[in-house]
């Protein structure tokens, strides 16, 4: 018996543990692969979406007394999920919603990096510390 011989048979073991070959745990992995993938875009898109009216309210309510525009409008820009430390089970880490919001009235705009870590815990920050008059 050669050496690869042995190394073969071990190789066949492996792939053969509990009665699944090598390239069924591989298609498996794939089919598995693209729903926990989904489910995490699912639970982003859900959190934005919990948070999004109180950070266009924090917003708002900040570029209201800026712009000394009681009638000023806001919409939201742009949003993503962020993380810090990472994120999963057993992870020390957290996450928080970001969003752009785009506040305008009497004349003036300004642009918030509003984040929040849930419902009730939101602060907005002037994006590039400018308040643009209109022309």
């Amino acid at each position: 018996m050669k050496i690869s011989d042995k190394f073969n048979g071990v190789n066949d073991q492996e792939q053969t543990q509990f009665g699944i070959s090598h390239s069924i745990r591989t298609g498996l992995a794939m089919l598995v692969l693209p729903m926990i993938i989904i489910a995490c875009a699912v639970t982003d898109s859900k959190f934005l979406a919990q948070n999004a009216p109180s950070a266009q309210n924090t917003a708002l309510t900040r570029g209201r007394f800026e712009l000394n525009c009681p009638q000023a409008s806001g919409s939201v820009l742009s949003q993503k999920v962020s993380y810090i430390n990472g994120k999963g089970i057993g992870s020390e880490g957290y996450e928080w919603a970001e969003y752009k919001i785009g506040v305008r009235g009497c004349g003036k705009n300004v642009i918030y990096e509003t984040i929040c870590r849930d419902q009730d815990n939101c602060s907005a920050f002037v994006e590039n510390g400018m308040i643009i008059q209109d022309q």
